[in-house]
């Protein structure tokens, strides 16, 4: 509340950028732990070997969550659907239910990109505010008094460093997401 009081109006608006972040950071925590743990590298290996040996009916992928083993999903449905087994319309069929997949991935992405690149432009604006508050204190009562300068300048620096502070994290977390979305496509 301390940080809110002294940065000025701007601090409620850097707040509801951090909790908007945070939000998406659980939100994509969660995503990723329970649906995307199990990737494509990481099918049962009993899986692999029923598919390598052509017991494609004998695979179970319902209880499976990741985005690998949807699309695998949907090619050998169309394996036994089609009465063809050409694999360029299977290669298009996996490309299509991969392409289905990427908007989950990317879900909410924007929000946390949006929550980077704004709290820093909060913060600065922030400073200029508080430091034109600090001029315009200065104009009116003159440089005797050192309170009404520092009050101005404190509001600037408050808001640089709560912009900075939801800024830096909101960054790191989408780089890492944003890793772990290209590891899964």
């Amino acid at each position: 509340m301390y940080w809110i009081k002294n940065g000025g109006i701007l601090m409620y608006f850097i707040l509801a950028m951090s909790i908007i972040g945070l939000a998406v950071v659980i939100e994509r925590f969660i995503y990723f732990k329970l649906s995307e743990r199990d990737s494509f590298n990481k099918i049962n290996p009993e899986l692999r070997q029923l598919i390598e040996k052509g017991s494609v009916k004998e695979v179970l992928l319902n209880n499976q969550k990741a985005s690998a083993a949807r699309v695998l999903k949907d090619i050998l449905i169309q394996y036994y659907k089609s009465n063809s087994k050409d694999p360029v319309m299977l290669e298009e069929k996996g490309k299509e239910s991969a392409m289905a997949q990427v908007p989950l991935l990317e879900k909410h992405m924007w929000m946390l990109s949006l929550v980077a690149h704004i709290t820093p432009l909060l913060g600065l604006l922030g400073t200029v505010t508080g430091m034109i508050k600090a001029f315009q204190a200065v104009s009116v009562h003159g440089t005797g008094d050192a309170s009404v300068l520092a009050k101005g300048i404190s509001e600037a620096l408050f808001t640089t460093a709560g912009g900075l502070f939801v800024a830096i994290p909101a960054t790191i977390f989408y780089n890492y997401f944003n890793k772990k979305i290209d590891e899964t496509i």
